[in-house]
């Protein structure tokens, strides 16, 4: 019965040596099923697997979690893995938890360096800070295919210089981000600020470390 819910159960009679690294990834899977658990604790589950290996493994845990109701916790350094399938998300930093939630909270609130760094706001600390203040748009799907950037600069007259944009999918949703230099007058990064916000934009300064 557990074969057939992780995909085996042609493999029943095989032996481990004749078993691919997913393959034998999901009978791992089907091991720990064995006793009938609350939680399933995945440490690492897919670091020495090919990308394709990959997003079939998280297939699985995505369809124990639904059919057998059973908490799936994954330990991961991978924002692939977190993007994919997670609903919520605790970062730790050198052993102390620096922040928890909803990834959707906190992917539009990042408050810690760790979190800004696994989201793609911050590099990691072996690449070079940014040299410059930014300002971070985060906004929905529908949202990216208006021109709010060219929008903003007409409407407030303040001339902005994109440093980075990416759209990416977060627990099933699509989210876009954006990086803009940030302007060094106040009254004008007050006035870019109210005005993104007005359109129901997530908006934070990020700044070098």
């Amino acid at each position: 019965e557990l074969l057939q819910i992780v995909g085996l159960e042609q493999k029943a009679a095989s032996y481990p040596s004749q078993l691919s690294g997913g393959q034998k990834q999901r009978v791992a899977i089907a091991r720990a099923l064995a006793s009938d658990p609350e939680m399933l604790l995945c440490e690492e589950a897919t670091s020495a697997l090919d990308p394709m290996t990959t997003q079939s493994i998280l297939e699985l845990l995505q369809e124990i979690n639904s059919r057998l109701g059973i908490t799936v916790v994954l330990i991961t350094h991978e924002m692939a893995v977190i993007r994919q399938i997670c609903n919520k998300v605790a970062i730790l930093d050198g052993g102390k938890l620096a922040e928890k939630g909803t990834v959707d909270e906190v992917f539009l609130h990042t408050k810690s360096a760790a979190g800004k760094r696994l989201f793609g706001i911050l590099p990691d600390r072996e690449m070079a800070q940014p040299r410059e203040a930014a300002l971070r748009i985060v906004f929905d799907g529908e949202a990216a295919e208006r021109p709010i950037i060219s929008q903003m600069v007409k409407d407030c007259g303040v001339d902005v210089n994109i440093l980075s944009a990416d759209i990416r999918q977060l627990n099933r949703k699509v989210y876009g981000q954006m990086l803009v230099s940030l302007p060094e007058a106040p009254e004008e990064r007050r006035i870019l600020t109210d005005y993104l916000k007005k359109l129901g934009l997530t908006v934070e300064e990020v700044h070098p470390e």
